[in-house]
C-alpha cells in the first residue's frame, strides 16, 4: 500500500519530469542552435513527450485530441529518435539511418493496416523500437569514445546519447514487466515512478548538452574568437 509520502514524491517527480520535457524545445530559441537539424528533431521529440504526458497534470484528460496525439506519438517515436542519430552523422552512415527510418515506418504502416492498432501491435512497435534505439545509442557512444578529438556539436550530442540510453534502458525494464509479466509489480505505480524518474533525468541531461553547446557558441561570438576548422559541424547536420 502506497503511503502519502510516496504520493507526494510521485507527484513532484512526475511534474518536474513533464516540465523538463519542454526545455530542449525552448532552447531552440538560441539563434545558432536553430540552424542545426539534429537539435530541431531533439526539440520536437521532447516537446511531444511533454504534450503526451500532460494528462498526468490533469490537463486534457480524456480528450480525443490527447488520444490522437498519443497514437501519433507511439508511431512517430522511434523514427524521430533514429532521425536524431541520422542528422548527427554524415555520409554513408546517415543514409543507412535514414533508410532504417523509412523501413521502420513502412513496417508500422503494414502492421497497423493488417491487424489494426491494438495492444499486440502496439507492443510489437514499441518493443522493436526500443531495441533499435538502444542499438543506435550504444553504437553512437562507442564511435564517440573512439574519436581522439570532438567538435562542440559532438560533445553536446554525447549528452543526448547518454540520456537516451538511460531512458530507453529504463523503458525496456518497464516494457518487460508490463508486457511479459502483466501480473508483476512493474504494472503498478512503481513502474510509473520509474518511468518519470528516467524521463526527468533524460530530459535534464539532454538539456545540459544543448545548453552547453548554446553557451559555448554565445561565448565564442562575444569574445570574437575564430576557429574556422570547427564550422563544419553545422554543415554536417
Amino acid at each position: 500500500m502506497k503511503t502519502g509520502a510516496f504520493s507526494v514524491l510521485y507527484a513532484v517527480i512526475s511534474n518536474m519530469a513533464i516540465g523538463c520535457c519542454f526545455i530542449p524545445f525552448l532552447l531552440l530559441g538560441w539563434k545558432k542552435m536553430r540552424h542545426v537539424n539534429a537539435y530541431w528533431i531533439i526539440g520536437i521529440y521532447w516537446l511531444l513527450n511533454g504534450l503526451v504526458n500532460l494528462p498526468e497534470l490533469g490537463l486534457f484528460t480524456g480528450s480525443r485530441w490527447q488520444e490522437k496525439l498519443t497514437f501519433g506519438y507511439n508511431l512517430a517515436e522511434t523514427p524521430l529518435v533514429i532521425l536524431v542519430f541520422g542528422f548527427a552523422t554524415s555520409g554513408r552512415q546517415r543514409r543507412n539511418l535514414l533508410l532504417l527510418v523509412l523501413l521502420f515506418m513502412i513496417w508500422e504502416a503494414i502492421l497497423v493496416s493488417w491487424k489494426g492498432y491494438n495492444f499486440s501491435t502496439s507492443a510489437l512497435i514499441i518493443g522493436s523500437g526500443l531495441l533499435l534505439i538502444l542499438a543506435c545509442c550504444i553504437t553512437s557512444l562507442i564511435q564517440y569514445v573512439r574519436r581522439m578529438e570532438h567538435t562542440r556539436f559532438e560533445s553536446s550530442m554525447v549528452f543526448v546519447y547518454a540520456a537516451l540510453l538511460f531512458a530507453y534502458g529504463s523503458f525496456l525494464i518497464i516494457y518487460i514487466f508490463a508486457h511479459m509479466h502483466p501480473n508483476g509489480a512493474g504494472t503498478g505505480t512503481d513502474s510509473f515512478l520509474l518511468y518519470y524518474i528516467s524521463l526527468l533525468i533524460s530530459a535534464a541531461v539532454t538539456s545540459m548538452g544543448l545548453w552547453n553547446y548554446g553557451i559555448k557558441k554565445m561565448h565564442r561570438h562575444e569574445t570574437g574568437s575564430r576557429s574556422p576548422g570547427r564550422y563544419h559541424e553545422l554543415h554536417r547536420n
